[in-house]
This record gives structure tokens, sequence and C-alpha cells, in this order.
């Protein structure tokens, strides 16, 4: 679980050299998630909970060294170019730029919105997308988690830990004997049937995502959208990642399937083995 700033700073150290350097911890977190553009020296004091003479000295130094700056109109800290050169190195280290490049030229490629999600329990998180520059297209939206069954990436996913098919058919009772006449319990097995066909159709699904190596699914909320997704090999013992494009079904007819899925099947093969599965998983 991570900590925050007035945690951080309010945390019993070993000595004041570890004081100091947790509270300028907490002081740089705390301007780094300032959502305003900054944060100004009282508002600094609240967030970290410490008094204002403690911040002000702290942030002299910070200044001093270059992980802090004063905005233009002097009232506000803002990250300095020695945190700003820490974070672009930081970044680059995980792959990150190298996702964004990929899902761009899977976008130019196919004419739609390409995304990278990760599972995160039965949904799937959309960490990234860049967005069709056709005039209709699906906006992509960062941040929204969807369930694992009503995503394509969900069905990527899902494809590689494939549940085992239903123990018997429509129409069978669970004692294994076939309908035979009338039943009062009739109304169940009914909805035990159709229970049973929907589980055997997803399974189906998943086989054919499996034997394709992508995934399709349309939207069931009449949106008109189509999906296509492919699993990314991070490196992690278990699959988490997928990468997917988004657009009109009218666009992405059956007869382009293939062509297009072997687009996002590519797209995903290129990010096998980048460091992006932790980074990401942080957003």
């Amino acid at each position: 679980m991570t900590e925050s700033s007035t945690d951080l700073a309010s945390r019993t150290p070993r000595s004041s050299g570890v004081q100091s350097v947790a509270r300028a911890a907490a002081l740089l977190g705390a301007v780094v998630d300032s959502p305003s553009g900054g944060a100004t020296l009282t508002e600094l004091s609240k967030l970290t909970g410490l008094n204002v003479s403690t911040v002000h000295r702290l942030l002299g130094t910070l200044c001093a060294e270059g992980l802090l700056c004063r905005s233009r109109e002097g009232d506000r800290f803002q990250p300095g170019p020695v945190l700003l050169r820490l974070g672009r190195r930081s970044l680059a280290s995980t792959g990150l730029p190298e996702v964004t490049a990929v899902l761009k030229e899977l976008a130019d490629a196919t004419g739609e919105t390409a995304s990278i999600g990760m599972r995160r329990g039965d949904r799937v998180l959309v960490l990234v997308s860049v967005q069709s520059e056709q005039p209709l297209r699906y906006l992509g939206e960062p941040g929204v988690s969807v369930p694992l069954t009503r995503t394509a990436m969900g069905v990527a996913l899902l494809a590689f830990d494939t549940p085992s098919p239903p123990q018997r058919t429509p129409g069978q009772r669970r004692g294994g004997d076939e309908q035979a006449g009338p039943d009062p319990t009739e109304d169940a097995e009914d909805a035990e049937d159709a229970e049973d066909a929907e589980k055997w159709s997803w399974h189906v699904r998943l086989l054919a995502a499996q034997f394709r190596g992508y995934a399709v699914l349309d939207g069931a909320d009449g949106s008109g959208l189509r999906g296509l997704a492919a699993p990314v090999d991070s490196g992690s013992p278990y699959i988490q990642l997928a990468v997917d494009i988004q657009g009109p079904a009218g666009r992405m007819t059956d007869d382009r399937l293939d062509a297009l899925g072997a687009r996002v099947v590519a797209a995903a093969d290129s990010l096998r083995g980048l460091p992006v599965a932790l980074a990401l998983g942080q957003l």
C-alpha cells in the first residue's frame, strides 16, 4: 500500500537525517500530485502536516538543488529541472514511450483507436489509448475499468485461462437422464439449460480466440462498436496485458478481420518483454 505524503512526513524517524529525507520526499510528492500546477507554501504545510517554517526551510534546499522551482508568479512551487530529468529517465526505462509509439502505429495502420489494458481481478483497466483520426471513432478512455466479458481485451486475456466446457448438454438433467415428460422443475431446468448454453457459447468464443490468435467482440449495448484484441507477453508468469483496436463494426467488417487481427497481434508481439507490466500497473 502506498503511503500518503502526510503518513510519510509524520513517520517517527531514526535520526534527524532520515527525518529530513522523509519530509523532503513528502514535499516532492505533494508538489507532483498537485492538480493545479504546483502548490503554495501554505498548501504544502497543510498537505504534509509540517509547520510552515519547516516547509519553508526544506523548500529552499529543494529549489537550490533543482528538484523544485518557483512558478513565474513566485507563489507556487513546481517540479524542478532535476526532478523532471529523473522522471524522464525513469519513464524511458519502463518502456512506456515504446508502448505509446506502438499504439500510434497500430492506430495509423488500422484507422481505429488503439489501447492497452491490464487485468485487475475480473475487470480490465484501460491504461493508454491513441485515438483514431477518423471523424467517427471510438473515444479511448484511459482509466476506465470494464468487466472482462464486455471487452475484447478481456476475451483475449481469458482465452489463455479457458474454463472447462459444460459437463452436460442443453436438455440433459443434472442426474444425466434426458428429459422424458412433464416435470415440476421444468422451469428450473430450462434456466439451467440456458445457463449451460451460454457457458458453452463462451467456451467456443475463447477457443476461437486461441485458434486465431486474437479475440473479437461486438458491443452488446447497441453501440455498433467492434473490438479486436491480442494478449501481450510482458515476461510475467501470467498474461496481464492486452492490446486492442475498437471502432464501428461497419468499418471493421468480417472480411477485414484477419488483416486487422494480424496488425493487432503484431503490435502485441512488438511489446513482448518490455518492462511495462510493473510500470503500467502503478498508474
